[in-house]
């Protein structure tokens, strides 16, 4: 059938409207706004808190960068780790005559609440400073002009700022992608006012706003989710910002897949416990449905032309079908790089396609999960 119906008008439009319409559907394509430079007042003296997890290979490969930067008002480096640490106890008398560099012990009698949010308190509350920057020792700098472009967003107005952490190349391909993919909604929504919680462990709050409104008071039985329950609760406290100059971002060491895995199953047992999602979570099924519709009636509608003959039709779905894999691809790439992820711009097909279904297998895993593995206290 080689002339124009009604139902190839219908049918070639809509697939054209969707390859069109379903890629600007997605956080490649939202852009996060280069934030307005303003009047900042003299920048603040800052603490940096890194709080170790017993990887003391990493502190030792990670440390002299954080304590060689160029940071002219100041600023001190507090690690916290647990007292019967002896490798991260050797790595710190090493640096033990930096005179930037305190630390202090989660105590062994620590049994009932979370050692990680136990360990921040305390680094909170031995800074001298009432900024604080709390990251991973796993995580590094690229330079020493890191600290003075991060603390150019903080501001008196501020209660918290978000920063943004990469994976290192040598870390897999999917990992890199999926930690932008989901950073992008993240910051855009604070960028929105609309703080949620963050997926990188780069985050900057005040000593005042933590010790007045109790810390991690609500949550110390839970035994993960401290940067999620931090951006959760202090976002509420006033104005918050984000950083989105790729010399204020850090990169983080490769993570097994088992431990990708677990951190996303982790976030599930988080989320249950934290206010504000409802739209975040919204706008991703939204995305996800027009993704994967897109593909669905372009698919369809090739098939129905070839078995009923009509060419013009097959034609017109196969353009669509390119179309939007070229402006996903076009939307990745661009994403990729403003983002400084090292992943082919090809890969953002399979990989946006395989993401609901990842989820849902992660959704699987959790509802198996030993409940108990999520909380400090074992009743």
């Amino acid at each position: 059938m080689t002339y124009i119906d009604t139902i190839t008008l219908i049918l070639g439009a809509a697939t054209l409207f969707l390859a069109l319409v379903a890629p600007m559907m997605s956080p490649l394509f939202r852009r996060l706004r280069q934030e307005d430079a303003e009047a900042v007042e003299e920048l603040p003296k800052v603490t940096v808190l890194l709080v170790s997890n017993g990887d003391h290979v990493a502190l030792d490969e990670h440390l002299p960068i954080f304590l060689t930067q160029d940071y002219e008002p100041g600023y001190d480096i507090i690690v916290v780790s647990e007292k019967a640490d002896a490798e991260t106890d050797n790595v710190l008398k090493r640096y033990a005559n930096n005179q930037r560099l305190y630390s202090t012990f989660v105590p062994e009698s620590s049994r009932y609440m979370s050692k990680n949010k136990l360990a921040i308190t305390l680094g909170v509350r031995a800074s001298k400073n009432d900024w604080i920057i709390l990251t991973d020792p796993r995580c590094k700098p690229e330079g020493s002009g890191w600290l003075a472009a991060f603390a150019s967003s903080l501001s008196h107005r501020k209660s918290l700022v978000m920063g943004y952490v990469n994976y290192e190349k040598d870390s897999k391909p999917y990992h890199r992608f999926e930690q932008m993919h989901t950073a992008l909604y993240l910051l855009r929504a604070a960028q929105n006012g609309n703080a949620y919680r963050t997926n990188c462990p780069l985050l900057a709050f005040k000593k005042s706003d933590f010790m007045e409104s109790n810390g991690f008071q609500e949550h110390l039985r839970y035994s993960i989710g401290e940067y999620d329950f931090l951006v959760n609760k202090f976002a509420k406290l006033g104005e918050h910002g984000i950083t989105v100059s790729p010399e204020a971002w850090l990169t983080e060491n490769a993570i097994s897949e088992k431990t990708w895995q677990n951190r996303q199953v982790y976030h599930e047992e988080t989320k249950k416990h934290l206010e504000g999602g409802l739209g975040l979570r919204t706008q991703f099924l939204t995305d996800q449905t027009m993704l994967h519709l897109n593909y669905i009636v372009v698919l369809a509608v090739m098939v129905f032309a070839a078995l009923t003959s009509r060419w013009i039709l097959l034609g017109v779905s196969v353009a669509a079908l390119v179309l939007s894999l070229m402006l996903r691809i076009v939307n990745g790439k661009r994403a990729l790089q403003a983002m400084g992820v090292s992943v082919p711009s090809w890969k953002v097909i399979p990989y946006e396609w395989s993401m609901l279904f990842r989820n849902i297998m992660t959704r699987f895993r959790y509802e198996y999960a030993d409940k108990n593995d999520f909380i400090s206290h074992k009743v």
